[in-house]
C-alpha cells in the first residue's frame, strides 16, 4: 500500500508540472504589452493563479533575431564586403547583443554604410505587416527637389512612425540623423484605406547621439514607373490611399503651410 501511494504521489505530481508549464507557456495565456516604450512578456497561469511578468535580459533585443546569419545581416549594410569577415562576425554579434554604442564605434572606424545603422536601423523586426484604415503614422523631411516652392510642398520618403492612441515618438526617439530644426516640415499620415503594399516595423537603434528605441514602419511604396522612384507621399494621397495634414515647420522656413491638408 505504502509503494502505491508513493507511485500515486509522484504520478500526481508529474501531471501538475506538465499542467503548469503548459499554462506558462501556452500562446493562449500570453499577451504583450507595451509600457515607456519598451516591450515585455506578461503571462498569468490560470490554474494556479499565478502571475508573471518575464522581461528581455538584453534590454530592447528581441530572442528571435530577424537575420538567419551574419551573411544575411551584413547585406543590409556592407553588400560589397569592404571589411574582413572578423568585423562582419563582430559587428552581428553587438547587434544581437543590443550594444549599440560599440555597434556604432565600430561602423565610425571602419566607414560602414556611410554612417548609417544596418538593418534600416531596426531591431525586432517585424516583415510584411498590413498597413489598415485609421491608422496614423508621422515623419520628419523636406520637400522633394522638384518642387517649385508653390502650393503643397511635394513629399518623399518611406520611413514613419507609427501613431498610438494619439502619442507620437519625441524627436530623439526616432534617431535620424540631423537635429530636429532642419527639417521643414513635420506631417502626420492618416490612412483612409487598407493599403496594397505592406510595410515593416522595427524597433529604433539608437545612433546619431540619439536616444533612438522609439518605433518605425518601413512603407514598402511600388515604384512610379514614370520616375523609376517610388510613389510620393502627395501621389498615394491623390489615390485616395492616405491624407496628410502638416503638423509644423521645425526649419521655421514654411510656417504658412502649417496646417496645410494634401489628400
Amino acid at each position: 500500500m505504502k509503494k502505491l501511494t508513493a507511485s500515486l504521489i509522484l504520478t500526481m505530481f508529474y501531471a501538475v508540472s506538465v499542467l503548469a508549464h503548459q499554462n506558462f507557456t501556452s500562446p493562449d495565456t500570453r499577451d504583450v504589452f507595451k509600457s515607456s516604450n519598451s516591450y515585455s512578456v506578461k503571462g498569468q497561469d490560470k490554474s494556479l493563479n499565478v502571475e508573471f511578468i518575464k522581461a528581455d535580459t538584453v534590454e530592447n533585443v528581441s530572442s528571435d533575431v530577424f537575420f538567419k546569419d551574419t551573411d544575411e545581416f551584413t547585406a543590409t549594410y556592407d553588400k560589397n564586403n569592404t571589411v574582413s569577415q572578423e568585423i562582419h562576425n563582430q559587428a552581428f554579434d553587438l547587434y544581437k547583443q543590443g550594444k549599440w554604442a560599440e555597434l556604432e564605434s565600430l561602423f565610425k572606424a571602419n566607414n560602414l554604410n556611410g554612417g548609417w545603422p544596418p538593418a534600416n536601423g531596426g531591431y525586432n523586426i517585424q516583415d510584411n505587416i498590413t498597413i489598415k484604415a485609421g491608422e496614423k503614422y508621422d515623419r520628419y523631411s523636406g520637400p522633394t527637389p522638384n518642387w517649385n516652392g508653390q502650393g503643397a510642398p511635394v513629399l518623399g520618403g518611406n520611413f514613419t512612425s507609427p501613431i498610438f492612441d494619439g502619442a507620437s515618438y519625441s524627436f530623439g526617439e526616432r534617431a535620424l540623423n540631423k537635429p530636429e530644426n532642419t527639417y521643414d516640415f513635420y506631417y502626420e499620415i492618416e490612412v483612409l484605406q487598407d493599403l496594397p503594399f505592406t510595410g515593416q516595423t522595427a524597433g529604433i537603434i539608437p545612433w546619431f547621439g540619439q536616444a533612438g528605441n522609439g518605433k518605425q514602419t518601413m512603407w514598402k511604396i511600388p515604384v512610379d514607373p514614370k520616375t523609376g522612384y517610388p510613389k510620393t507621399w502627395n501621389q498615394l494621397a491623390e489615390e485616395g490611399f492616405i491624407k496628410i495634414t502638416i503638423k509644423n515647420s521645425p526649419s521655421g522656413k514654411y510656417p504658412d503651410l502649417i496646417n496645410t491638408v494634401i489628400k
